[in-house]
């Protein structure tokens, strides 16, 4: 039944074209003109009449790319995409045509995990945006690439997942805060305050105490901070280990806690 359920979202969000482009594709394909416009305001500009080669590693461009895209403005679309998974069906009054068919857990269940596919999907398609980039920016400044360094894979496939893990975090909050409006907008603007105020919170961060590593966004630095450190360079495994746990018990806390609210809800006029 979860695999039924599953396949029907799947179906669901491929039809559904915008909510697919501006939650999961938007923002890679800006990033990447973003990045394109910057090399050639240096060619133009900077860099004009001015002798010299520059290099370009697009390896550490796809991974930076990547480590941000966890950040507040990219949330803003992540949780448009996540709003119409979640809250979709208060919108459409669809639910008490859905819920006779499965159990509710399971249906739940299914736009977390199709959530969890396509915020997947969109980190790699960042990653691949940012090499278009980076190859474009070598070839408008005339720049050499770089190989990528030893141990690049380990680091990058650490970063991707610890970012994909923040995501999951923002797709459970919206899950929680979607059920709990049974409206799409209130899933979108609760979740981006919340995205913003533990963001600023992190950057104000100085001690890694357990309470600062309670703070999504700077559990999640920690972590890649460590992943991509050299290994003699490697600060100590304790806090970065008891940051992974922290953000495992909030996407445990916040996607039980939208479970447990769906199961109880009247949806007979949703």
């Amino acid at each position: 039944m979860l695999a039924d359920a599953i396949a029907a979202e799947r179906f669901r969000l491929s039809r559904d074209r915008v909510a697919l482009f501006w939650g999961f594709g938007f923002m890679p394909l800006v990033a990447m003109l973003f990045s394109m416009a910057g090399d050639l305001f240096v060619r133009l500009v900077l860099r004009k009449g001015v002798p010299g080669e520059t290099t370009v590693d697009l390896a550490n461009r796809a991974m930076g790319a990547v480590a941000g895209a966890s950040g507040p403005i990219t949330a803003l679309f992540l949780l448009i995409g996540a709003a119409a998974i979640f809250a979709g069906d208060y919108r459409w009054e669809t639910w008490r045509l859905i819920t006779p068919r499965n159990h509710r857990v399971n249906l739940l269940a299914a736009k977390l995990i199709v959530f969890a596919e396509a915020a997947a999907w969109s980190l790699l398609l960042t990653a691949v945006t940012a090499v278009l980039a980076g190859l474009f920016g070598s070839v408008v400044n005339h720049g050499r690439l770089v190989g990528p360094p030893t141990g690049f894979l380990g680091h990058f496939a650490g970063v991707f997942i610890i970012t994909w893990l923040e995501v999951l975090l923002i797709g459970a909050l919206a899950a929680l805060v979607g059920v709990l409006t049974r409206s799409t907008l209130g899933a979108v603007i609760a979740g981006l305050v919340t995205v913003f105020v533990q963001s600023t919170l992190a950057a104000t961060m100085q001690d890694t105490t357990w309470k600062s590593l309670a703070i999504p966004a700077y559990a999640g630095r920690i972590l890649k901070t460590f992943l991509t450190a050299p290994v003699g360079f490697r600060p100590e495994a304790g806090p970065a280990g008891l940051a992974l746990v922290l953000l495992l018990v909030w996407l445990v806390v916040l996607a039980g806690g939208a479970t447990a609210l769906f199961r109880r809800q009247d949806l007979t006029k949703e």
